[in-house]
């Protein structure tokens, strides 16, 4: 391999270690090739930079998070967790099953994990905690299901996945939807017998009356999935035009119908999914230089040179690369190694005849088992901090909701039509 690229690996990773911002350290590796190589005029980098926001896909991903904040800031949240918790609360396992509901509910509306564990969690952890299910337990919880929201579509990391590989984001949404319901159900099969065993709360059994009434108030939240899932699947209107009807709604039923936000709300709410769009496109632009790097570098052809010989099938090539990403996951947040990862994992996978979404799917999953992992899963401290407990009493306590995504994880990989069926 390259001594050249060998050596911008190894300054990606020193510079990660002393903890320099992701975006920046992506983009000085790729830089120090250019540089050091000859190969890449710095007049190509810049403009791959700007190719990268250049995307009418990419655009769909501040309004999912428009919407996400719109949420979790108003009414539509609560009458949510309300209506999840008529349905599943007096069942084994009690507010914990309510939690990973809520989370499905979230998933199909916000596209992100980091935003449905700090939403759903400021709210569900101190009502577990105040119940005596433990604040390491309550954390866990709320870390690995909310993990959920990225796997049910909507979802960024689908997005972006699609808008590397050009693979249909209509596909990698429908391919996730079954994936991502089996981890929910499985979560809360888990929850349940974590419940039974350890005799935690669990509330009456409602009525059908009150399950009716949560219900009708719950309808126009439940409605945003809906329409946004239901206009693409009708070919109504694309990716981003069904991101940016789904965040007016959104807005629209908070002010309207919920009537929980004014126009100062609003601007904060703006303004902070304006920041965070900032930072991710910054990353996007800095990891499609790299990926020009990669692909400059011909890495993709002597990784499949080298390893071709020695896999013997697509699905030992899914386990290969599945084993790789859980390591790096625990290191690397979810979007820098989705844009690294992808272009790299892409050509050995289609050389062994692995469907595009099938892989989509996985590295997704994945990767986001990583998010609720040490040392830096992004929501196992946000669930953490809430709870205000260490992350070592956490990570104990989540172990147990690991093995559902694991399971799913391997049930795409044996059986591909679970996620190839809609192609």
């Amino acid at each position: 391999m390259d001594f050249i690229l060998i050596a911008g690996v190894s300054f990606l990773v020193f510079a990660l270690l002393l903890r320099i911002p992701v975006a920046f350290a992506v983009g000085m590796c790729a830089l120090l090739y250019a540089f050091a190589s000859g190969y890449i005029p710095i007049k190509a980098m810049i403009h791959r930079m700007a190719l990268a926001t250049e995307s009418w896909p990419i655009m769909a991903v501040p309004f999912f998070i428009l919407m996400g904040n719109t949420l979790n800031q108003g009414r539509s949240g609560k009458a949510l967790m309300d209506f999840a918790y008529s349905l599943v609360g007096s069942i084994w396992g009690g507010l914990a099953p309510v939690s990973i509901v809520v989370s499905m509910f979230f998933g199909g509306c916000s596209g992100s994990a980091v935003a449905d564990a700090s939403s759903v969690g400021t709210v569900i952890i101190p009502e577990m905690e105040r119940r005596g299910y433990g604040k390491g337990y309550a954390a866990a919880v709320n870390s690995a299901s909310s993990t959920i929201g990225i796997i049910i579509p909507p979802s960024i990391p689908m997005i972006l996945y699609g808008w590397i590989t050009e693979v249909s984001i209509r596909d990698l949404f429908l391919a996730g939807l079954i994936p991502g319901v089996l981890v929910g159900l499985l979560q809360i099969l888990v929850a349940a017998w974590l419940g039974y065993k350890r005799k935690y709360y669990t509330a009456a059994r409602p009525s059908l009356t009150v399950i009716r009434q949560q219900f009708i108030k719950s309808i126009p939240a439940l409605i945003t999935p809906v329409l946004v899932m239901g206009g693409i699947l009708g070919g109504i209107y694309t990716t981003t035009e069904a991101a940016i009807f789904g965040a007016l709604y959104v807005i629209f039923i908070e002010f309207f119908l919920y009537r929980e936000l004014n126009l100062f709300q609003l601007y904060r709410i703006i303004v902070d999914s304006a920041k965070t769009t900032g930072v991710v496109l910054f990353l996007i632009s800095t990891s499609f230089m790299l990926s020009y790097v990669i692909l400059i570098s011909r890495l993709p052809n002597l990784l499949v040179n080298e390893l071709q010989p020695v896999l013997p099938n697509g699905i030992v090539t899914l386990l290969a690369i599945s084993g790789i990403l859980i390591v790096t996951g625990c290191f690397l947040d979810l979007v820098p190694s989705l844009l690294i990862f992808t272009p790299i994992f892409y050509p050995l996978a289609m050389t062994f005849g692995v469907d595009p979404v099938q892989l989509g799917v996985v590295i997704v999953m994945v990767l986001a088992i990583g998010l609720f992992t040490p040392p830096v899963g992004q929501t196992l401290y946000i669930s953490a901090l809430i709870a205000k407990t260490p992350i070592e009493r956490v990570s104990r306590e989540i172990l147990w909701f690991l093995v559902p995504i694991l399971v799913v994880v391997l049930a795409v990989i044996f059986i591909p039509q679970i996620t190839t069926w809609p192609v």
